[in-house]
C-alpha cells in the first residue's frame, strides 16, 4: 500500500520524485524476490513455447500449477485484446461505464469537502514536528534572507553586464530574424541571471538554515515556484518586449503588452504557488480526496485566470494574426477573429479533460496540460510573424527566402505537433500507437510532413522556373526588339521558354496529386480502390472524350517538334496571329488586327510559321517605258547600302535591299521587283525606309513612276456630244477597274 501511494504521488508531482520513484523500482528489479519472479516467467514463456510445438507432449509434462498460470494468462490476454470491428453497443456501454465512474468519484471528492479546512494545520503540524510551533516563522524569514541574497547577487551582476543589455537593446535590425535573434541574445543574459539568482538563493538557505528535511523540502518546493516564475518573466520580457518596442516581433501595442503582461504574471505566480503547495502537501502525507479537492481547485482558479487573460487580450491577439490588410477579408480573417474564443474554450476543455483523467484514476497530465497552453499562446504568433516576413520579402524580391519562410512556418507547425503528442505521451511514430490518440497523432504528422515536403519541393521548382523565365524574357528584351513593332511574323521567344509554363503547371499537378494519395492514406483510406477507381474514371473518359485526348497528344507532338514558340505568328489556315498562350489542349492566336482566337491541337492540319530564320519581303516598282534599267539597277543597290547602315534598321538585314530587273511588263509600264532578307518581322518597318528612300532616290536622279493613263480617242469630224460623253465614260470605268485590281493585289500583306 506504501508502494502504491509513493508510486501515485510520483506520476503526480515533480521531476524529482520521478527520479527516486525509478531508483526505488530498479532497486525492486534487482532483488532476489524479483529474480524469482522473472525466473518464473521465463519458465512460463518456455512452457507457452513448448505447448506450441509439441502441444500434447508439453501438455502431459506441466504440473497443476502451471495449467493454471498458462490458462490465466491466456484470459487475461483474451480480455485485454481489443475489438476488432467496431460495436455500437458495446462503445455506449463502456462510455456508460466511464461516466458511472466519474459520477461516483465526484461524489466521492465532493464529499471530502469539509475535510478541505483542516488539511493547512495539519501540513504546518507536520512540518514543526521536530521544531515546534516557532519553525514556521524561522523558516519564512530565512528563506526570503536567501532570496534577498540571490536578488542581491542578481542585481550585482546585472550590473557588470549592463554594457551587453544595452548594446543588444540598441541594436535596430529591419528583418524578423535579426530580432529574433537580439530577443534571444537578452533572454540568455536574463536566464544566466536568474540562474545566479537561484544559487545564490540555494546557498544562502542551506547555508542558515539549521532545518529538518521537511523544512528543506518546503523550500526546494517553493524554490521551484520562484524559478518557474522568473523563467517566465524572462519569457514574457522577450516575447512581449515591454521596454524594447523595436524589437518586439507580435504585432502589440504597447497597451496590449501591459495587459497581457500583467494578466499572464497574476496567473503564473497563483499556478505555480498554488500547484508546488498540492504537491508539498502530498509530500506532507496529505492524499486521497482531500487532495485531489484541493487539485482541482487551485487549477480551476488557473484556468479561470488563462480565459480571463486570452478573452481581455482577444483583440491584441486577434490583430497579430492578421497578417496584413487583405487577410480579413477570407477565410485567415475569420481564423484570426475566432481564435481567441476558441483558445479560451480550448483552455476549459483541456482542464476538464485532466479533471475527468484524475476521476478515471488514471495519471493527470497537468504539465502537458500548462505546456499545451504555453505552446498554442506563442505558436501563433510567431507562425504569423513569419508570414508577415515573407510578404515583405516578396515585396523586396527575395522569393528564395520568402520561400524558405514559409517552409520554416510548415515545419515549425509539424514541431509543434510533435511537441504536443510527446507531451500527452501519443505514439506519433507509427509503431505501437494502436489507440485513438496515436492513430490520430500519427496521421496528423504523416499528414504535416506531407505537406511540408510537397511545399518545398513545388516551391524549389517554382523559383527555378520563374528565374528561367526571367532570364529568358532578360535576353529576349536585351535583343532590342520591340514586340509592337514586328507587326506580322516577329521573332518568338524561346523554346525553354515556350515549354516552362507548361512544365510549371504539369510539376503543380503532380504534386498536388501525390500529397492528395499520401494523406488519403495517412488518414486511413485504402488507396488502392481509389487508384483503381481513377483508372477506370480515366479509361471512360478516354473513350467518352477522344476528342479531348486527341486535342492533349496533338498538342504533345507539336510542341516536340518545335512548331510553334510563344510570340511567333503563325497560319493554322484558317485563322492567323502571334501566339499568345499555350494550354494542355489548346492554344490562343492574336490576330494583328487585335482578335484572340482559341484553337485545339486536335484541328490543325498545317502551321505555316511566319518567325522562324529570316523573312523576305519584295517590293514592285512601275517605271515608264524609257527608263534606263541599269541605272534603276544602280540606285536601288546604293539605296540598299544606305539601308544597311540606317541606325533603326540596318542591323536587321540578312541580305540587302537590291533590284531583281524587270518583273513583266503592262500597259503603263516596266514593272521593275527588288527584294531583301532580314529577321522575322522587321520587314515591315524595312518596307517603310525602302519605300521612302527609292523614292527619294528616284527624285534625285530623275527617274520617273509610271502613272496609269486611259487615252480617249475621238474623231475630229465627230459632232455627235452624246458619242463622245459614251467614250468617256468607257474611260472612267476603265480607270476605275485598274484601280479596283491595284488594290486587290495590294490587300494581303504577305503577298509577293
Amino acid at each position: 500500500m506504501i508502494l502504491t501511494s509513493l508510486k501515485t504521488r510520483v506520476k503526480t508531482y515533480g521531476f524529482g520524485l520521478h527520479i527516486l520513484f525509478v531508483v526505488f523500482l530498479l532497486m525492486v528489479v534487482l532483488s532476489p524476490t524479483s529474480s524469482v519472479h522473472a525466473a518464473g516467467d521465463g519458465d512460463s514463456n518456455v512452457a507457452a513455447a513448448e505447448i506450441n510445438a509439441n502441444p500434447e507432449g508439453a501438455v502431459a509434462r506441466l504440473s497443476d500449477s502451471e495449467v493454471r498460470r498458462l490458462l490465466l494468462e491466456r484470459l487475461t490476454q483474451e480480455e485485454a485484446r481489443p475489438e476488432s470491428s467496431f460495436n455500437p453497443a458495446m462503445t455506449a456501454w463502456r462510455l456508460q461505464k466511464q461516466f458511472g465512474i466519474i459520477q461516483k468519484k465526484m461524489g466521492e471528492i465532493l464529499a471530502a469537502a469539509p475535510e478541505l479546512p483542516g488539511t493547512f494545520p495539519r501540513a504546518l503540524a507536520k512540518l514543526n514536528q521536530d521544531r515546534g510551533n516557532g519553525g514556521l516563522g524561522q523558516f519564512v524569514i530565512v528563506f526570503l534572507v536567501s532570496l534577498a541574497i540571490g536578488g542581491l547577487v542578481e542585481f550585482l551582476l546585472r550590473r557588470q553586464l549592463r554594457d551587453q543589455f544595452g548594446a543588444i537593446a540598441a541594436r535596430s535590425p529591419t528583418d524578423m530574424f535579426g530580432r529574433m535573434r537580439a530577443l534571444g541574445f537578452l533572454f540568455t543574459l536574463d536566464g544566466v541571471l536568474v540562474v545566479s539568482f537561484l544559487m545564490a538563493a540555494v546557498i544562502s538557505y542551506f547555508t542558515l538554515s539549521q532545518g529538518d528535511g521537511w523544512f528543506r523540502t518546503t523550500f526546494v518546493f517553493y524554490m521551484g515556484a520562484v524559478f518557474m516564475i522568473r523563467l517566465i518573466m524572462i519569457g514574457s520580457a522577450a516575447f512581449l518586449s515591454p521596454a524594447n518596442t523595436h524589437l518586439r516581433v507580435p504585432v502589440f501595442t504597447d497597451d496590449d503588452v501591459s495587459l497581457l503582461r500583467k494578466a499572464i504574471m497574476t496567473t503564473v505566480v497563483l499556478g505555480a504557488f498554488g500547484f508546488f503547495t498540492c504537491a508539498l502537501f502530498g509530500t506532507l502525507g496529505i492524499s486521497g480526496d482531500v487532495h485531489t479537492l484541493f487539485l482541482i481547485i487551485v487549477g480551476t482558479i488557473i484556468t479561470t485566470g488563462l480565459m480571463a487573460t486570452v478573452m481581455c487580450g482577444h483583440g491584441a491577439l486577434t490583430r497579430d494574426l492578421m497578417v496584413n490588410e487583405a487577410t480579413g477579408d477570407g477565410i485567415a480573417g475569420f481564423i484570426a477573429r475566432a481564435w481567441p474564443w476558441l483558445f479560451a474554450v480550448l483552455i476549459a476543455v483541456i482542464w476538464i479533460g485532466v479533471v475527468v483523467s484524475a476521476f478515471l484514476d488514471r495519471t493527470p497530465l497537468y504539465g502537458a496540460a500548462l505546456f499545451t497552453i504555453g505552446l498554442l499562446f506563442v505558436a501563433p504568433s510567431i507562425l504569423a510573424a513569419l508570414e508577415r516576413e515573407a510578404g515583405r520579402r516578396i515585396d523586396s524580391g527575395e522569393e528564395v527566402w520568402a520561400a524558405v519562410l514559409r517552409a520554416t512556418r510548415i515545419g515549425l507547425g509539424v514541431l509543434v505537433l510533435v511537441f504536443l503528442a510527446v507531451a500527452w505521451r501519443l505514439d506519433f511514430t507509427g509503431l505501437g500507437g494502436d489507440g485513438l490518440g496515436g492513430q490520430v497523432s500519427n496521421a496528423l504528422f504523416q499528414i504535416a510532413v506531407t505537406l511540408l515536403l510537397t511545399y518545398i519541393c513545388w516551391q524549389a521548382a517554382r523559383i527555378w522556373i520563374d528565374r528561367r523565365i526571367a532570364e529568358e524574357d532578360a535576353a529576349f528584351a536585351d535583343q532590342g526588339i520591340d514586340i509592337s513593332e514586328m507587326e506580322i511574323g516577329g521573332t518568338g521567344l524561346s523554346r525553354i521558354r515556350t515549354l516552362l509554363p507548361l512544365i510549371k503547371r504539369s510539376i503543380q499537378i503532380v504534386l498536388s496529386a501525390i500529397a492528395f494519395i499520401i494523406v488519403l492514406s495517412a488518414l486511413g483510406v485504402d488507396i488502392g480502390p481509389v487508384l483503381a477507381g481513377a483508372g477506370v474514371v480515366g479509361l471512360a473518359i478516354g473513350f467518352g472524350s477522344q476528342a479531348l485526348v486527341r486535342d492533349i497528344v496533338s498538342g504533345i507532338f507539336f510542341l516536340v517538334d518545335d512548331a510553334f514558340r510563344l510570340g511567333e505568328y503563325v497560319d493554322v489556315g484558317e485563322v492567323k496571329g502571334s501566339v499568345e498562350k499555350i494550354s494542355i489542349r489548346s492554344f490562343q492566336l492574336r490576330h494583328h488586327l487585335g482578335a484572340v482566337n482559341t484553337i485545339p491541337f486536335g484541328e490543325i492540319k498545317t502551321i505555316s510559321n511566319y518567325s522562324r530564320d529570316w523573312a523576305i519581303m519584295k517590293l514592285p516598282f512601275r517605271i515608264s517605258f524609257g527608263t534606263d534599267i541599269n541605272k534603276v539597277r544602280k540606285v536601288i543597290k546604293q539605296v540598299g547600302l544606305d539601308l544597311l547602315e540606317h541606325p533603326d534598321v540596318g542591323e536587321d538585314f540578312i541580305q540587302p535591299f537590291k533590284s531583281q530587273g524587270v518583273l513583266e511588263v503592262d500597259d503603263y509600264g516596266l514593272i521593275v521587283r527588288a527584294k531583301f532578307m532580314c529577321k522575322p518581322g522587321r520587314q515591315f518597318l524595312i518596307r517603310r525606309y525602302a519605300f521612302m528612300g527609292v523614292q527619294q532616290a528616284f527624285a534625285e536622279n530623275g527617274i520617273e513612276f509610271a502613272r496609269p493613263e486611259i487615252m480617249v480617242r475621238t474623231d475630229d469630224d465627230d459632232d455627235d456630244d452624246d458619242a463622245r460623253e459614251k467614250k468617256v465614260e468607257a474611260g472612267a470605268a476603265a480607270i476605275s477597274a485598274m484601280k479596283s485590281k491595284g488594290a486587290a493585289e495590294t490587300k494581303d500583306p504577305n503577298s509577293a
